[in-house]
């Protein structure tokens, strides 16, 4: 469960600084539209961890990363926009 968690949080830090490089039309669409940038979140951070191991702790991984992406957005439109 730690080693779920963990890699979720890590992966979470990864498309952030990911995030921050992209095109400035693409970084607005995507926070205009929670609800395509989660499903896009988990999906990809869920291709990309059972890719390298089929087990829950990847599933877990993934969870964590599109609740920590939800929480950001949230916050963003919150107290940043």
């Amino acid at each position: 469960m730690i080693d779920g968690i963990i890699l979720g949080v890590l992966t979470y830090i990864s498309l952030f600084l990911s995030f921050l490089h992209f095109p400035y039309f693409l970084k607005n669409f995507l926070l205009k539209n929670f609800f395509l940038t989660d499903i896009a979140s988990i999906v990809i951070s869920f291709i990309l961890l059972t890719n390298i191991s089929k087990s829950i702790t990847c599933v877990i991984a993934s969870m964590l990363c599109g609740m920590l992406v939800n929480v950001t957005l949230m916050v963003h439109r919150e107290f940043l926009a």
